[in-house]
């Protein structure tokens, strides 16, 4: 029954919150232990208040859930966890996301607030709004990185929105190529599928993935923040996030993959040596910035 709540809250997709820690790190204040407290609490706040939006999506969805071959094994599907159960929980965890956002401030709560009102409106109606589906789930990616700029107090940069809008866009309609080739399509799971079509999701997977090498590249280079840091330094990360890419649309196209990037990102062992050789080299240079005296 444990492991049942456990799966519930689907612990291992917090690990989406990591953008949080974005504006921690590019704005040189990942040493300070203050700041990497609040960030540390935003993150907290944040995990569980994706927790909730997770339970109230399979608690709607759970009779659809039934008919899919994969979301049947989820603990509201299956039966493992009553509804009643799953609400109470649901609850507490809301409850406890808004006393931790508190303690960061009205701001912060107004974050995390938005961050599940928008999700809720995603599990009622938005999820068959062809598009805005995606661009849904995108949106709560910027509401992560715009909570990490909260929790510090530091300049929220544009280009970083930029570019977690197009990665996030990437991601989304991978994920949606992957449910309609497991569903063959069905509107039984998904009413958006009447207008997608894998030939549309295609050309929105390569379009929003040249997107996202675009506005890195540009963050990097045009970027305020990365032009005070030395934004000639910051160029040898772009093949990381190059090589990134066209793993995940290797991952897409060869091996069928891609319909949960959590699990790709965790599993998939290319990707998480570009990530950690991405991060080493991002930490190598911000450290090589601040011992040469640069600061944002």
């Amino acid at each position: 029954m444990i492991q049942d709540y456990v799966r519930l809250i689907r612990i291992k997709h917090w690990v989406k919150n990591v953008f949080i820690f974005a504006p921690l790190i590019f704005s040189l204040n990942f040493y300070k232990p203050s700041y990497i407290g609040r960030t540390l609490l935003m993150c907290a706040a944040f995990c569980l208040a994706a927790s909730v939006v997770y339970i109230f999506n399979d608690v709607v969805d759970r009779d659809r859930d039934r008919r899919h071959p994969k979301k049947k094994y989820r603990p509201i599907a299956c039966g493992a966890v009553p509804v009643k159960s799953a609400l109470v929980l649901a609850a507490v965890l809301f409850l406890s996301t808004l006393g931790i956002s508190s303690a960061l401030g009205l701001a912060a709560v107004a974050v995390i607030l938005a961050y599940i009102g928008m999700n809720v409106a995603y599990s009622l109606f938005l999820k068959n709004q062809t598009f805005i589906d995606v661009m849904v789930i995108a949106g709560g990616f910027l509401l992560r990185v715009m909570a990490g700029t909260v929790a510090i107090n530091v300049e929220l940069s544009r280009w970083m929105l930029l570019t977690t809008f197009f990665l996030s866009l990437f991601l989304g309609f991978g994920k949606r190529r992957k449910e309609m080739l497991v569903t063959a399509g069905s509107t039984q799971h998904r009413v958006v599928f009447q207008d997608y079509s894998v030939d549309l999701l295609n050309c929105l997977i390569i379009v929003s993935a040249s997107l996202t090498i675009i506005t890195y590249s540009l963050y990097v280079v045009t970027s305020k923040a990365m032009i005070s840091l030395g934004g000639d330094k910051f160029i040898v990360t772009i093949p990381f996030v190059v090589f990134g890419v066209f793993r995940y649309l290797f991952l897409i196209y060869k091996q069928n993959n891609g319909g949960d990037p959590a699990e790709v990102l965790l599993k998939d062992r290319a990707m998480i040596v570009d990530v950690a050789l991405w991060v080493f080299t991002i930490f190598s240079l911000l450290g090589f910035t601040m011992l040469s005296g640069g600061r944002i």
